[in-house]
């Protein structure tokens, strides 16, 4: 049998993404037998705070007592994160068969699916094999064209609108918004951040009947607007689910990873846009109000990374760039350009992730500064694995002064 190895690096070799088309998801869905049918869902879209919406949901329902299926993107450090029932990731078992079977759909219908659009219905028919009571699934890109969105949900949620993916999305604010609100379903209750109140998404709920529930709280802390959105989610999931108000209260205190984690004195957040970027140093600030602040920084090229750092310019002592090893990777020249005022004393280039964290980190620690670790998805494995060796080599280090 194929192993999980050589399954991943085939999934891996396929495009990411293509031009935006629901007719191949729709043709799997139907080659499949509809599986995400079998199961009630909960649809997630938004340009920030949809993962760790998503992860408050499933795990107040999971702490409820429900067996649910929990559906993200993308990973940190391990595909299998991807797709999760619970704390229990996927096996490597599963996802061999699940994948073999796809790869041979695929080349029996001769279909150009993508790595996100296999992945999708490996999640939705792992799901149902094991028959899990709900799933929470989360958007892709976009909404209106996105793989997971032949699912027809008890409730969609809409965590906020911001300018991402614009070649794909469109330039303006409504026009993403729109996309969006393409996870919408007649008389499907919608549950909409307090940075998501635009047009065309009220325009859409009204086109299809759909009642609106508008979460109004706004933070200095993204984690509780994050918070309130999955609350308001889950009160209106209590018609369909027999919810107990404390387990609600300690699901809604989890966060994934990586959303301002902070490991000693470093902190890794995945803010990969302008809004995220903002919020992440309005929470810095709040927390650490008298703390110096060094960043080491990747983006993808299709972020707004100029915007980014010069929003990070403005606070950081210094920035420490780094490309990751994915092709969507903005390049070392990109970002370099992208630091307005040219200061070379503001940023030090690394021909490597594992070379940034180590010149960031002594750095930081040397001056008593705080290491933030932020941008992009791909950089955060890498860093976080550095960091540990760091932190041994340290100890090792004192430890054998100490017996000297």
């Amino acid at each position: 049998m194929t192993n999980y190895d050589q399954i991943l690096e085939r999934l891996f070799q396929l495009s990411p993404i293509h031009k935006p088309n629901l007719d191949i998801a729709k043709e799997l869905d139907r080659a499949l037998g509809f599986p995400a049918s079998f199961y009630p869902t909960v649809h997630i879209a938004g340009s920030n705070g949809k993962g760790s919406v998503t992860t408050k949901i499933a795990k107040a329902l999971e702490l409820c007592g429900y067996q649910v299926g929990v559906y993200t993107s993308p990973h940190l450090f391990s595909f299998r994160e991807r797709i999760a029932i619970g704390d229990a990731l996927i096996s490597e078992e599963d996802v061999v068969e699940g994948m073999e079977y796809l790869f041979a759909l695929k080349q029996n219908l001769s279909l150009p699916a993508t790595f996100f659009e296999l992945t999708t219905f490996l999640a939705f028919d792992y799901f149902r094999k094991k028959e899990v009571d709900v799933a929470v699934i989360e958007t892709g890109l976009g909404g209106k064209l996105d793989a997971t969105n032949v699912i027809r949900p008890l409730l969609s949620v809409i965590t906020s609108i911001s300018r991402e993916h614009t070649q794909m999305l469109g330039e303006e604010i409504e026009q993403i918004a729109a996309e969006k609100a393409g996870i919408l379903k007649k008389n499907i209750p919608l549950v909409l951040g307090p940075k998501a109140r635009c047009q065309a998404i009220s325009d859409r709920a009204k086109e299809l009947h759909v009642p609106i529930f508008a979460s109004k709280k706004i933070s200095y802390f993204y984690d509780e607007e994050n918070s309130a959105i999955a609350q308001l989610a889950l009160e209106q999931l209590n018609s369909h689910f027999q919810l107990d108000p404390k387990s609600v209260r300690e699901g809604l205190l989890v966060r994934p990873p990586c959303r301002f984690e902070r490991v000693g004195d470093v902190i890794f957040d995945v803010a990969h846009n302008p809004e995220a970027i903002f919020s992440l140093l309005q929470a810095l600030h709040n927390f650490f109000p008298s703390n110096k602040f060094r960043f080491l920084v990747g983006f993808c090229k299709d972020k707004e990374y100029d915007r980014c750092l010069d929003l990070i310019s403005n606070e950081a002592t210094h920035i420490h760039l780094v490309q990751s090893k994915s092709s969507r990777a903005a390049t070392m020249e990109e970002l370099k350009n992208a630091i307005k005022n040219g200061d070379l004393h503001l940023y030090t280039t690394h021909h490597s992730i594992e070379e940034g964290m180590s010149a960031a980190y002594i750095e930081a620690h040397d001056k008593g500064e705080i290491l933030i670790v932020c941008g992009s998805f791909y950089i955060m494995s890498e860093a976080k694995a550095q960091l540990i060796s760091l932190k041994e080599t340290i100890l090792l280090s004192a430890f054998s002064s100490a017996v000297n």
